[in-house]
């Protein structure tokens, strides 16, 4: 199954931007070159959430692994272009799942721990995966037991990591298809949130992640045999893009951390002489806020930290460079393959670097420090008339096309057209402005989508609004985010009850868990209305839920929260 459209194929790979290369023989030629090296590094703190013991592999036991994995899939009859769904926090198997997957020609598609039964639902009926991957247990929370139901119900083979047997010592024997694999097949379907109300996949090819592999290395100026922490969940663009391919091209150290806790990252940081990282903002700023934290903090071995999800305060990054002397990077990206960072060499004003982005792409402004400036289109684009616009500080919508953006949903043809403009850019659903000194620069402004963003998770107010509108005491509802200085949004439903009722946020969380939707879809905060705001198209305005909700705050008026 191709990723990617024959037109896009050529091309890149006429100008040299893609290859032939997949991601299973870069890591065959580095295991074979670094052999005795340390590939995998798994948390320290694996056996609290897995209750398995934790472990470390260079890159010959990490090839045995894959050999071993490939021999268990086969057995299992999972064959060439199957889908394996994988639901596993940041533990080496997820690597070997990968890899394991690129060898085979199987396609993975990892999907984030929070997700429960209902979201799981959705995800297996999209797909119809011939198998789905966990552990027995996340914490206090019981895994394979209680997704064998939507298993049996979406007839789909559940093998528990725990129980697998990965038997090094077997001759390497495998039954399956053996046609080689191509760049330009699918590797793996991600998942994200829209306007729609559920999930979107996206289809990526080993060139496609190749391609953003190496932006995030030029950004991070990647060094060989780099040590890279990773803590965000190996499941999108941020992990996979940002911290796995970056390894898979440096032949380096990967440092996995699972879930973020900033003492342990430190700690981490301090032990693995880590080189590079890529954090959520808010870690960022509780650093340079927290003074205990802060006076343990060894960055001494950490030239660059990336930073993205979320916006940013200019002060952080200049501060973090003054007192760590670590480079902070902005990285601007989306599964579907937005791009852009904001390095030094591309943004030296540090004040500027949190919300300004190289304007890449254009063939007006010459970047000669910016490598792979060539290999991207961008625009911004009117959202009423779709003209584009080319003075400064008028908003439109981000458009961009290149080596890094995906061509297709999986399976969802009309959602995949509605996504690119007649020119074949994909429209970003973000706000940018053009500024700087010959407009060489992108400045973000929102999100002229509806999509709510907490903690790094897309979540569609949309699904909220469906999941909510059963509700006995229930006329209208409507979800929208609210600014959070941590998390960088937090979910509120506006509520209009039905005569003679009343509802506590409490009830609303209630109603949601007994659907057994993921944890961070649960709203934080209500209002009540008498009516829900729309325009004459009856949309509800969701952004003038939000000024309602700040203005209600700002005046004293008592909010409703379970945080």
């Amino acid at each position: 199954m191709m990723a990617s459209d024959p037109i896009s194929i050529e091309r890149h790979t006429a100008c040299g931007w893609w290859g032939q290369e997949t991601l299973d023989a870069h890591f065959t030629r580095n295991a074979k070159e670094f052999p005795d090296r340390t590939a995998i590094v798994d948390p320290p703190n694996r056996f609290e959430i897995t209750g398995t013991a934790p472990e470390n592999l260079t890159y010959r036991e990490l090839q045995q692994r894959v050999d071993a994995l490939v021999r268990c899939f086969d057995s299992a009859g999972i064959k060439r272009e199957d889908i394996v769904a994988v639901q596993l926090p940041n533990i080496n198997e997820v690597v070997v799942i990968l890899l394991a997957c690129a060898r085979m020609g199987v396609i993975a598609s990892p999907i984030v721990m929070q997700f429960d039964k209902a979201e799981l639902s959705d995800i297996f009926s999209q797909l119809e995966p011939a198998a789905y991957i966990t552990l027995s247990k996340f914490k206090d929370r019981a895994m394979s037991d209680s997704m064998l139901s939507v298993c049996t119900q979406h007839d789909v083979t559940l093998l528990n990591i725990d129980s697998l047997t990965f038997d090094t010592d077997a001759a390497p024997i495998f039954q399956g298809d053996h046609r080689p694999t191509q760049a330009n097949e699918v590797l793996t379907i991600c998942w994200t949130s829209g306007t729609e109300g559920r999930a979107k996949g996206v289809m990526r090819s080993h060139n496609l992640w190749n391609a953003i592999g190496k932006m995030v290395a030029w950004g991070t100026r990647l060094e060989a045999g780099d040590v890279i922490l990773n803590a965000r969940p190996l499941v999108n663009m941020a992990a996979i893009g940002g911290s796995f391919y970056s390894w898979l091209i440096c032949a380096g150290t990967l440092v996995l951390h699972h879930p973020l806790d900033m003492a342990l990252v430190l700690r981490q940081i301090r032990e693995h002489r880590v080189n590079v990282t890529i954090m959520p903002p808010a870690f960022i700023v509780a650093l340079l806020k927290e003074s205990t934290l802060k006076a343990h903090a060894d960055l001494s071995s950490l030239r660059v930290m990336g930073s993205g999800s979320a916006a940013l305060p200019d002060w952080a990054v200049l501060q973090m460079e003054k007192e760590f002397q670590v480079e902070i990077i902005n990285f601007f990206g989306s599964n579907e393959g937005v791009s852009l960072q904001s390095t030094a060499r591309t943004v030296p004003d540090s004040r500027l670097r949190a919300t300004h982005f190289a304007r890449a792409g254009r063939s007006e402004i010459p970047w000669p420090v910016f490598d792979y400036n060539d290999q991207l289109e961008t625009k911004i684009v009117d959202l009423d008339t779709g003209q584009e616009i080319i003075e400064r500080g008028k908003p439109g919508e981000l458009l961009i096309k290149g080596s890094t953006v995906f061509s297709y949903y999986y399976n969802q043809p009309e959602l995949t057209k509605n996504a690119f403009d007649e020119a074949g850019f994909y429209r970003s659903g973000d706000l940018f402005e053009l500024d700087g000194e010959d407009l060489r620069l992108y400045k973000f402004v929102g999100r002229c989508r509806e999509v709510i963003i907490r903690g790094g998770f897309n979540i569609s107010p949309t699904e909220i609004d469906n999941l909510l509108s059963d509700h006995s005491s229930v006329s209208e509802v409507a979800a929208f985010g609210v600014p959070d200085d941590r998390l960088g949004e937090r979910i509120a439903v506006a509520v209009v009850v039905k005569p003679n009722c009343a509802i506590t946020l409490e009830d609303i969380t209630n109603h949601l868990k007994a659907k057994q939707i993921a944890k961070f879809k649960l709203p934080e905060h209500l209002i009540t209305l008498d009516q829900l705001p729309r325009n004459a198209m009856q949309k509800v305005l969701r952004a003038e839920l939000k000024i309602k909700f700040c203005a209600q705050v700002n005046g004293d008026t008592k909010e409703v929260s379970t945080a």
